[in-house]
């Protein structure tokens, strides 16, 4: 059998949508963490903007909720074409297994209770 696009939650297509993802990124001007090629940072406006990934799973962070709903509308664009991107917005999210709280202004609790 051969396949025209790779199967999903194969190790394979992990690796490929990790290579379409950073370059990506890297095309608008991001740059891959050196410690961690799952985290790409680039500023915008004066503040950092994050993108985070596991496999096919980020998260976008910046101080102009604006921006990050552009970067979501372009992230879309490009990768929502078999179906809508799932959005989680708040001051507490659940990403991975973790319950990110940031409702305390310039903390983070993370934990992994559930």
């Amino acid at each position: 059998m051969q396949l025209h696009k790779a199967l999903y939650g194969t190790l394979q297509a992990a690796l490929l949508f990790w290579r379409l993802l950073s370059d990506t990124l890297i095309e608008w001007g991001f740059t891959l963490n050196p410690y961690d090629q799952y985290v790409a940072n680039k500023l915008i406006n004066g503040k950092q903007c994050t993108v985070v990934w596991h496999v096919d799973n980020l998260k976008i962070s910046h101080m102009e909720e604006d921006l990050v709903e552009e970067m979501l509308k372009i992230l879309d664009n490009k990768f929502g074409k078999g179906s809508l991107l799932t959005l989680t917005r708040g001051k507490v999210l659940e990403y991975l297994g973790m319950t990110l709280d940031y409702s305390r202004k310039g903390k983070l609790r993370m934990c992994m209770f559930k």
